[in-house]
């Protein structure tokens, strides 16, 4: 057996740990990765009583130019917030009063003062309104308030209308049906509409059936009208299409 001598021996274990050591000491030093710090989800409720405010200010801003002409009123949360009215009706004297996320403004907690109710003068006394065209409803179905309280809450509405501006034409118009996720809703859509019916019928008031052209066979919103089962924004947008027919021949412009 072949045996190296001594001398070589310490100087194969001494090449053996300079490799070593060199090898390890090449190694860039481990760099500590920061800290991930999550960004906190957006505050939704506090997004939307900004919106509130901020359309509220505006509507207000545009009041001041004290209208000659007597409008037409939309008056609603998101969905009539979507309604381009200088699209739709480039030559009519129509203002949009919706608010994204509204609500009709009772049975509500201290915090919170959104709400159609809270809103009147700045969305229908200020503005020489001829007609009111009223859709409201989904986001309080949403909160979990329940058909008898949005049908109070109505009433409120109408009862004000009434009072302050009588000679004003209220056109109370169908909550719209719902899809997918929000289909659940669809019960209580239902029964809000019938007591829309007898509302309007029991105030003089029209009642808009928007909900019977936007269903359906499965009672629901029609999948081509929507991209999230709530709002109208689909390609082509056309619910707003049918809205606007229906707006039309309401108030006798169809030809």
């Amino acid at each position: 057996m072949f045996t190296l001598p001594r001398d070589a021996q310490r100087l194969a274990v001494l090449c053996l740990f300079l490799l070593l050591h060199t090898s390890v000491a090449a190694q860039p030093p481990a760099v500590k990765s920061a800290p991930t710090t999550k960004k906190p989800a957006p505050n939704l409720a506090a997004l939307f009583k900004q919106h509130w405010i901020d359309r509220v200010k505006s509507f207000r801003e545009q009041n001041k130019k004290h209208y000659s002409e007597q409008n037409i009123v939309l008056l609603g949360d998101s969905i009539t917030e979507g309604f381009t009215v200088k699209k739709y009706f480039p030559d009519r004297h129509v203002l949009n009063r919706g608010i994204g996320a509204d609500v009709i403004g009772n049975a509500l907690p201290e915090s919170d003062k959104r709400g159609i109710l809270r809103r009147m003068n700045e969305s229908v006394f200020d503005c020489n309104p001829s007609d009111v065209f009223l859709l409201i409803g989904i986001n309080d179905l949403g909160s979990g308030r329940k058909p008898d309280v949005i049908e109070a809450g109505y009433r409120e509405i109408l009862q004000q209308i009434k009072k302050q501006a009588p000679t004003v034409h209220v056109h109370v118009q169908s909550v719209l049906p719902c899809r997918g996720n929000y289909a659940k809703h669809n019960a209580n859509v239902n029964d809000v509409n019938k007591r829309l019916q007898r509302l309007a019928k029991e105030f003089g008031y029209d009642y808009v059936d928007l909900h019977s052209k936007m269903t359906d066979d499965k009672r629901e919103l029609k999948k081509e009208f929507t991209t999230d089962g709530l709002h109208l924004k689909a390609p082509g947008e056309p619910g707003y299409k049918i809205w606007k027919a229906e707006i039309e021949k309401t108030m006798g412009w169809s030809n």
